[in-house]
């Protein structure tokens, strides 16, 4: 039976190959290995976990979310799943120290103005304010290693262009396919620009 519950809420997320809503954004600038991207200010439904493991984190951080968009909020209505699937990253001071993951779901624009408040005192609407990042893209299936191997190449990628105005004590994590996809696949690593 949780086979098949399981098999149903991954059908249920499956990533850009089922055209899911993406938030809006403009691209600033393209280099070689990175691009400059403006997010407007959006709503997200956001949780937040610490741990040494960026894996167990965004798992479950992953069900506090899918829960609210399948109908555990004060509307008890289910929510159109959207991509990408972020995740904030704030490192901790150490190796093997604990790390803050706030992860996060685009609201889908039919409920931007007002999204069905989350009934789990762990998950909450956050008003994201305008974002300008410097995004990488890779492919594959991305495990925590994976994004912090590509953060690292591309604060390296930043500094060596001449980029100042960057904020290396945290970074984003963007995974855009389901676990059903298993080619072509796409992830990035997002670095803010301080403004």
């Amino acid at each position: 039976m949780l086979a098949i519950f399981t098999l149903t809420v991954l059908l249920q997320v499956c990533g850009i190959c089922s055209g899911l809503e993406m938030p809006p954004y403009r691209v600033l600038n393209t280099a070689e290995t990175y691009e400059e991207r403006f997010y407007p200010a959006q709503k997200w439904v956001t949780t937040t976990y610490s741990s040494p493991y960026y894996d167990e984190a965004a798992n479950n951080m992953f069900h506090r979310l899918f829960d609210y968009i399948d109908g555990q909020n004060d509307a008890g209505i289910k929510i159109d799943m959207t991509s990408p699937v972020t995740v904030l990253v704030q490192p901790g001071e150490g190796p093997n120290c604990e790390s803050t993951f706030s992860e996060s779901f685009y609201i889908p624009s039919v409920h931007q103005a007002n999204p069905p408040r989350p009934t789990n005192p762990d998950v909450f609407i956050e008003e994201r304010p305008p974002l300008r990042v410097f995004t990488r893209r890779f492919h594959g299936f991305a495990h925590g290693e994976d994004y912090v191997e590509n953060a690292r190449a591309l604060a390296e990628d930043l500094v060596a262009a001449g980029e100042t105005s960057i904020n290396t004590k945290e970074y984003y994590t963007a995974g855009y396919d389901s676990p059903f996809v298993i080619f072509n696949r796409t992830n990035e690593v997002w670095i803010k620009e301080t403004l």
